[in-house]
């Protein structure tokens, strides 16, 4: 069994007030895994190369630990950073060895400023298990395909992973259309909001049919914009 916390971090908005409270929830749930997404490394707040999860992981202290800088955000959005240098990406805590780690740039989609890519990593805990952490763009014309193109990444490999983090695929069936008859959605498992601004789902997290849950739950601690998922895996 594999327990898994997944987070969108939301970046530096108001993170000297919330960073004590993920890791407080981080520390209570007490997940094997977690995965984060939005992780910024931003010299208007930090110094360079100390991104938000090594900060987190100074006090979880989880002893494995991968990091994908996935968007430049001073060159993506020039009008809004200028020469400000930020970066952000994914990353994984993991309390046991990350054997792999593969890092995939996702196809640019047309008039989409932002570039997106997965996180991959093998990790051993009582088995082997394939992680693939996701934060697709914020638009179904972007994320619909980003999805498809990590389960051709999936297909291709003949792998079975575990895929969490930050669809934002704002219809579950959606996601259960893309994934066939291959994957369970924990929105399938246990329908939840996990962007309660304006009631949403955005966070999933997909198992291979081998898999099944033993438990899921989509929590209501105010940390950040979204809500934790937190899922136990046999």
């Amino acid at each position: 069994m594999v327990k898994i916390l997944d987070l969108n971090i939301w970046n530096y908005e108001n993170f000297k007030e919330r960073k004590p409270k993920i890791i407080r929830l981080i520390k209570e749930q007490d997940p094997d895994i977690v995965t984060l997404q939005e992780v910024s490394d931003d010299l208007k707040f930090n110094k360079e190369g100390e991104n938000q999860a090594q900060q987190l992981n100074r006090k979880l202290n989880y002893p494995y630990f991968a990091f994908y800088l996935v968007s430049n955000m001073q060159k993506e959005s020039p009008n809004t950073f200028g020469d400000r240098k930020y970066t952000s990406g994914n990353a994984i805590l993991s309390k046991y060895p990350i054997l792999k780690v593969v890092k995939k740039r996702l196809k640019k989609q047309k008039n989409d400023k932002h570039h997106r890519g997965i996180l991959h990593a093998k990790i051993k805990v009582d088995k082997t298990y394939d992680i693939i952490v996701v934060h697709f763009s914020n638009n179904k014309i972007f994320s619909l395909p980003h999805l498809s193109e990590t389960l051709d990444y999936v297909k291709k490999r003949k792998i079975a992973p575990i895929i969490i983090g930050d669809f934002n695929i704002l219809e579950p069936l959606e996601v259960t259309r893309l994934a066939k008859t291959k994957y369970e959605s924990s929105y399938i498992y246990k329908k939840y909001i996990s962007y309660p601004s304006k009631k949403e789902v955005l966070d999933y997290i997909l198992i291979p049919k081998e898999l099944r849950f033993k438990s899921f739950k989509c929590l209501n601690d105010n940390v950040s914009d979204h809500r934790a998922l937190v899922a136990e895996i046999v």
